[in-house]
């Protein structure tokens, strides 16, 4: 077996939480070296696995030539990165977004297309046991009429709580945080997913309501957060007609989309950022004439945790309902090993940039229908 050199790029949660542990207990990869701007979260992480090679500029990380594939999980935007890593000629496993806008979004496919190294997304919920057969059983459905798509997200500090996050310097998080109040909470929110690093790519994409701070907030969530429901939505029926309408309330923090599929299919996506109850619900549910299928998927952030499924049918009065566990297996570890095979047969991912420009085209959708 040929074993996959890998370097990380971004030592923050998601990589703490999730990829790296899954990258060092398969023997399929070597993680050679690490990137990360802030020091002490680079060498906190590196002295936790026990990683020599540590890079703060990434440039210095791809120039290696020992180096296969890269993970690029840093936070905001990847367009740049994942440009410089198809110059250094690596295969790319990228989390989402791919990046904050349609225009960065087409630049970043088109790079790819010049390239034959493989780059596939992080849509991890892709890879769940529980989705795969939720969708085969959607597609035996007979009559589906209407899909709800339910997302109640408590605020993100409170999903890491079960793990244990290295900031450096001796700072570790860990346990149950004492959030802010409301307004905290919104000014947090809005300043991580529409302004820093990211505010010129929210700027375009907003055009002249660009100064609507509750528009600029609903769009970081659609690309940081909601992206998840949208690839999963794709996933299940494929790219929609379009979008009715989208309303945003609550500053920015409530979102419902009314979506549009051919063969009078409407699907109603809900979004609800509910900060304190540390109680994470995802479902979409499917409704039909004669059957219906419920997929529902617990919190991202803890680890084998399964994602039942539910079908109702019926034989003339009588009917019946199935509630199934598929597995106990880890979505974020079953894309990862996804991605070993990819690099290994040349395979075009389920996740790929193709994927992801037509998710950011109905990303730019949904806000332009926002009222």
């Amino acid at each position: 077996m040929k074993k996959l050199r890998f370097g990380v790029i971004g030592c923050g949660g998601i990589a703490q939480m999730m990829h790296i542990p899954h990258l060092m207990e398969h023997d399929e990869f070597i993680l050679v070296a690490l990137a990360d701007p802030n020091e002490a979260t680079l060498n906190a992480v590196g002295d936790r696995y026990g990683i020599s090679e540590r890079y703060m500029d990434y440039r210095e990380l791809l120039a290696r030539e020992d180096i296969d594939a890269v993970g690029i999980f840093h936070g905001g935007a990847h367009r740049d990165t994942v440009i410089a890593a198809l110059d250094a000629n690596k295969h790319i496993f990228v989390e989402k977004p791919l990046t904050w806008n349609l225009r960065e979004a087409e630049e970043v496919a088109a790079r790819v297309s010049l390239s034959d190294r493989i780059v596939q997304l992080g849509y991890h919920k892709l890879y769940d046991p529980g989705f795969e057969y939720a969708r085969e059983r959607v597609r035996e459905m007979r009559d589906l009429g209407y899909l709800r798509i339910t997302v109640l997200h408590p605020a993100d500090q409170l999903g890491h709580s079960t793990h244990r996050v290295r900031r450096g310097n001796g700072v570790i998080e860990e346990g149950h945080p004492q959030l802010g109040t409301w307004d905290e909470l919104v000014l947090a929110e809005r300043m991580g997913a529409a302004e820093g690093s990211v505010k010129a790519q929210v700027d375009e994409a907003l055009g002249t309501r660009k100064d609507d701070n509750r528009l600029r907030l609903a769009y970081g969530q659609i690309c940081g957060s909601i992206i998840h429901q949208i690839y999963t939505l794709f996933g299940f029926l494929g790219e929609p007609e379009g979008v009715l309408h989208t309303d945003v309330w609550r500053e920015g923090l409530s979102i419902h989309s009314l979506i549009v599929y051919p063969n009078d299919l409407r699907v109603a996506l809900d979004w609800q950022f509910l900060a304190y109850l540390k109680d994470y619900r995802e479902e979409y549910a499917f409704f039909g004439n004669s059957d219906r299928v419920f997929f529902q998927l617990p919190s991202p952030y803890l680890h084998s945790f399964p994602s039942p499924v539910i079908v109702q049918g019926h034989e003339g009065e009588l009917a019946w309902e199935k509630r199934i566990i598929v597995s106990y297996d880890e979505a974020f570890r079953r894309e990862l090993l996804a991605f070993y095979d990819n690099v290994q047969q040349n395979k075009q991912p389920i996740s790929s940039v193709d994927d992801a420009l037509k998710h950011a085209r109905f990303v730019q959708q949904m806000i332009d229908a926002a009222v």
